[in-house]
Formats: structure tokens, C-alpha cells, sequence
């Protein structure tokens, strides 16, 4: 069964696969903000000792814990320009050449 690749299903789901990618990096960047905002506002409220309190459960120490890089942190600022500009890379480069090819 051939695949025509001049229909809209193919941009529209990489638009969409790209989209959803997006939306996810967004809310765990948008979770782990909110974490740090938590913790933060807990050491300051709690009383000033020397002894410092203990990790919560299930939770590696920050200097153990991976760090995403910038590029996955800020993935929901950019990944908008790399939708775009693979829908136009599409539109403008691969469609018309399947359309030169077929006809």
C-alpha cells in the first residue's frame, strides 16, 4: 500500500507529536520550579540549627540528583521555532518535490 506524502495527515502529526513534547517539557519544568519554590520557602521558615533536616524520602541529595541541561529545561520556549520551521521545511522543500516526482 503505497503512502502518499502530499497528504496533510504527515506535517499535521509531527506537528503534533512535537506539540505534545512540548506541552510535557513545559509542565516538568513548570513541577520542578514549583518543588524548588516549596523547599525553598520551607528552609526559610524552618528554625535556624546546625543540624540540618533530613531528605524526604524517595529523594537523592542535589549534589547526587542528575541535572537536566538548559536545552531540555527551556524546551518549551524553543520547541515551537523547530515545529515551525519543520512544517516549512516540509512545505516548501519535500511536498513539492514529491509532486514533481508523481506528476
Amino acid at each position: 500500500m503505497p503512502v502518499d506524502l502530499t497528504s496533510p495527515w504527515i506535517p499535521l502529526g509531527i506537528i503534533m507529536v512535537l506539540g505534545i513534547f512540548m506541552f510535557r517539557q513545559f509542565l516538568g519544568e513548570r513541577r520542578e520550579s514549583r518543588e524548588l519554590a516549596l523547599a525553598e520557602a520551607a528552609a526559610e521558615a524552618a528554625p535556624k540549627t546546625n543540624v540540618a533536616p533530613p531528605a524526604p524520602l524517595g529523594t537523592a541529595p542535589t549534589s547526587e540528583k542528575e541535572k537536566r541541561k538548559l536545552r531540555w529545561r527551556t524546551a518549551w520556549i524553543w520547541m515551537p521555532f523547530l515545529i515551525g520551521f519543520f512544517g516549512q521545511a516540509y512545505l516548501s522543500f519535500i511536498k513539492p518535490m514529491v509532486d514533481n516526482a508523481a506528476g
